[in-house]
């Protein structure tokens, strides 16, 4: 992985935004950029932001790529939506582009939980056939407490094999950066 790279951001909110830069700078990348729902993480919708800006980013992303070493990280709660498939419908990346999309199944405090408890079933649905939403319970948490806990706690080995499947998904999609 080149950590000389330069990173962009376009994700949902200040929440995702603060909780990526911190990780991507622990893993030693020093330009890290970005956007998010300029509302905010109260009102508007982060992931109707992220979908509306995605083409215009890839497309940058697609310029700049012959003459200068970029990353492009997406960052977009599921909702239940089916918000990652929507994008991956809208500009697949091929394998060996480095645009990377995150996408918690429920939202980011989903992961915020797993870190913070160990907590296997963050993403099990219940009887209503939903999964828990966190977001009330990590509101007023340090993002980049957890980015620190997680790279340099729980992925220092690799991540469990019993981490949120989303979680898992997201460290695939950084083990291509390495390609």
């Amino acid at each position: 992985m080149n950590n000389k790279a330069q990173v962009f951001i376009l994700c949902e909110d200040t929440v995702h935004y603060h909780f990526a830069r911190k990780y991507f700078e622990l893993l030693g990348f020093k330009k890290i950029r970005g956007t998010y729902n300029p509302k905010g993480i109260s009102v508007g919708s982060g992931a109707e932001y992220v979908k509306d800006n995605y083409e215009k980013e890839v497309n940058a992303f697609r310029s700049k790529v012959n003459h200068l070493d970029y990353i492009l990280v997406v960052i977009i709660d599921d909702d239940t939506k089916d918000n990652a498939k929507y994008l991956y419908k809208k500009h697949s990346p091929s394998a060996n582009e480095s645009i990377l999309i995150f996408s918690p199944t429920r939202n980011i405090e989903s992961w915020f939980h797993y870190i913070a408890t160990g907590d296997i079933n963050v993403e099990v649905k219940d009887e209503q056939d939903k999964v828990t939403d966190y977001k009330g319970h990590y509101k007023n948490s340090k993002p980049t407490e957890f980015a620190k806990k997680l790279k340099n706690e729980i992925c220092i080995n690799g991540l469990p094999e019993n981490a949120p499947a989303s979680l898992r998904c997201a460290c695939n999609e950084l083990k291509r950066l390495s390609i």
